[in-house]
């Protein structure tokens, strides 16, 4: 028996093996280190009505941002730009688990009527660190004349271990922090809205009650800025 030519193809078995299951845990790693989310809503309105509510990213995210339950924002800060076009910059201020929060998010593209991308330029989590790629972006699209479908899409590459295994462990808070968007509330406000000025058109001259309230508008915060 031949114990040297065993013992040498059973170290040979063990290497291989060690070898695979470090390319799948490396495999493994790199799908989980990219976010690629995708999700819509059909609204019933008009697609210029849908984009007033979509247009304005801090009125946007306060609303219905995933992130307004574990972490509220109290303020806006415009640090560049205009607000809305490519290039400006928002800082956001609130708390998260009940210190300190904010986050830098760059208007990366802002096409009137059909899209808005963002991007998480820095917070105080130090989510940035690890983030490369990151893009936030709503799109608007006509169906009709009285529908709108409304597509949201998170883009991000996942560098540091440390997301990785947030990801693996806690994927809404991590999306949280990359500014995922809620698509459902954002429909049930957008189409609460259309109904509101049908029933107002539909009602006959002179039956207005006053004392109702106006449908909410999305704000429109002038802007602030830091010193």
């Amino acid at each position: 028996m031949d114990l040297a030519g065993g013992a040498a193809g059973l170290h040979l078995s063990v290497v291989a093996m060690a070898v695979l299951a470090a390319v799948i845990v490396l495999m493994a790693l790199v799908i989980a280190g990219r976010v690629n989310l995708r999700r819509s809503v059909l609204v019933h309105a008009p697609a210029d009505h849908a984009w007033e509510f979509v247009r304005h990213f801090p009125t946007l995210h306060t609303r219905h941002g995933k992130a307004r339950e574990l972490c509220p924002i109290t303020e806006w800060v415009l640090r560049r730009g205009d607000g809305e076009r490519s290039g400006t910059v928002w800082r956001a201020l609130g708390t998260w688990g009940g210190a300190g929060y904010w986050a830098d998010v760059e208007i990366v593209r802002n096409d009137p009527g059909r899209e808005l991308t963002v991007s998480l330029r820095g917070d105080s989590l130090g989510t940035h660190r690890g983030l490369r790629g990151h893009l936030g972006s709503l799109t608007i699209e006509p169906v009709g004349s009285a529908a709108t479908n409304v597509t949201w899409r998170l883009r991000a590459r996942l560098r540091g271990p440390r997301l990785i295994l947030e990801r693996l462990g806690a994927g809404p808070r991590l999306y949280a922090r990359l500014l995922d968007q809620g698509l459902r509330s954002l429909k049930v406000e957008i189409d609460g809205a259309a109904q509101r000025v049908v029933e107002d058109t539909l009602q006959p001259a002179g039956r207005a009650d006053v004392s109702e309230t106006p449908p909410p508008r999305p704000m429109r915060s002038p802007p602030e800025t830091s010193v």
